[in-house]
């Protein structure tokens, strides 16, 4: 997942060499370098690829804090993903 996560990143940038630099311990909103607009299509590509609702109102940004702190975040929000191991 964490793979994935860098690779939508780097896509929405349009930056390759993020698939280098950017690692489970990068901030999303810091180490990332994505603006605001970046950030909601980044969060509503993922709700598309994992399956997974995210309520804007109830978002804690801290879950951004890195990298590995939101794919933990997705996993707890869908179930699917957790009996799967992803």
């Amino acid at each position: 997942m964490k793979e994935k996560i860098i690779q939508m990143i780097s896509q929405i940038k349009n930056d390759p060499s993020l698939l280098d630099t950017l690692s489970g311990s990068s901030s999303v909103l810091h180490d990332s370098g994505m603006e605001s607009l970046q950030i909601v299509h980044f969060i509503l590509q993922v709700e598309d690829e994992f399956g997974c609702e995210i309520n804007f109102d109830e978002f804690d940004m801290e879950n951004l804090g890195s990298i590995d702190t939101f794919c933990e975040y997705i996993r707890q929000n869908n179930h699917d993903l957790s009996k799967q191991g992803l």
